[in-house]
């Protein structure tokens, strides 16, 4: 997300210097990189909770020194840090105390409630504290939506509240490759990304199962193909995903492919007919994925699964696409019909759209970043 990010920063005359973690590749911007490495120790002393916050504590202090240097040596006039992870908002709370630089904290999901995670006790009080300490010093909290400011502020005293800003996820449509728009015999189904237990297709497969046990005639119409939603470390390894292919009797219908890099998934969503967004099905949820951005930023049709109310709900019904809930299998297959069909469309709000274009969130980011500074002039 932020590497799409910084080249617009760049155009609109901000001069960044990034600090990023060493496994994350090369970063191809016009801009000073230091690479730093993630904080690792071997599992025998991760059992032993002393330690390894000694061990913590140190590695943050050792990249707080660098951090140091840094801000000396290209004369840095303000610290904004970009989660998750989460390690980024940590670090630079510490160089707020450290230095009294104006500081701006990132939040794209929650951290101490989110409703993916399994912490309690302890490391829920932890986290909590870790968590208070980032929007205290911070001189301003950004998050992706409104939903996931107040799921997140919820915790913290009233007062914090007047640091809260939205700057939305983004699109370039610069990134995008140009296709050529040939038509195909089958339409195209994709959906781009890893399934988790909490966000997978078994919804969309019942659909289609349904649709085909009612319209058989449409099972050579269309394809699905599912790009990069493998991962043994999820849990979704690509043979069970082929049982789960098998079990909706979608065998040859839907093509597993290997995760590809961010401009390679660019081409994808501009090659398909529609692309699908799972979420997952969660009360209240506070998560609108990047990816949904991107998506609609392709000009592909957006089909989505998600609770009613999400983000990610409002978001495709202001824009004008459909997205259902889990209770709506039938309506989803009657959708899914419809589309294989040439019958659903709808006028798209570009207006809406427009306000999550990189320029548009990049001028927001950066009127917030000047107001910053000259409060504490």
């Amino acid at each position: 997300m932020i590497g799409k990010m910084i080249p617009e920063w760049i155009r609109q005359g901000i001069n960044p210097v990034v600090l990023a973690y060493d496994s994350g590749g090369d970063w191809e911007i016009n801009a000073s990189v230091y690479k730093i490495p993630k904080f690792s120790i071997n599992r025998y002393l991760n059992r032993i909770p002393p330690i390894r916050m000694f061990l913590r504590r140190r590695y943050y202090k050792k990249l707080a020194d660098r951090c140091m240097e840094i801000i000396k040596k290209h004369d840095i006039n303000l610290v904004f840090s970009f989660s998750n992870p989460q390690e980024s908002n940590i670090l630079g709370a510490i160089i707020k105390a450290k230095t009294g630089l104006p500081f701006i904290s990132h939040f794209s999901d929650p951290w101490y409630n989110t409703p993916l995670g399994k912490v309690s006790g302890r490391s829920a009080k932890r986290i909590l504290k870790q968590e208070r300490r980032i929007l205290e010093k911070s001189d301003r909290v950004i998050f992706v939506n409104d939903k996931l400011k107040g799921f997140v502020m919820k915790n913290h005293p009233i007062e914090l509240s007047a640091k809260a800003e939205v700057v939305p996820h983004c699109y370039d449509l610069k990134d995008y490759p140009a296709v050529e728009s040939n038509a195909r015999e089958k339409f195209i189904f994709s959906y781009i990304g890893v399934f988790y237990k909490e966000r997978n297709s078994e919804i969309f497969f019942e659909a289609l199962r349904r649709l085909l046990d009612g319209q058989p005639e449409l099972a050579d119409r269309f394809r699905v193909k599912l790009i990069g939603a493998a991962n043994n470390y999820s849990g979704f390894p690509e043979e069970r995903i082929g049982e789960m292919i098998k079990d909706y009797g979608l065998t040859g219908r839907v093509d597993v492919i290997p995760g590809v890099s961010y401009k390679e998934s660019l081409k994808y969503m501009k090659i398909s007919d529609c692309l699908l967004v799972i979420d997952a099905d969660i009360a209240d949820s506070p998560f609108l994925p990047s990816k949904v951005v991107d998506y609609a930023g392709s000009g592909t049709p957006i089909l989505g699964i998600t609770p009613v109310g999400s983000p990610t709900d409002i978001f495709l019904r202001q824009m004008g696409y459909r997205a259902f809930n889990y209770s709506q299998v039938d309506d989803l297959a009657e959708c899914l019909g419809k589309f294989i069909l040439g019958e659903a469309g709808g006028k798209i709000n570009k207006g809406y759209l427009d306000q999550y274009n990189v320029i548009s969130t990049t001028k927001k980011l950066i009127g917030i970043f000047q107001k910053t500074m000259n409060s504490k002039k």
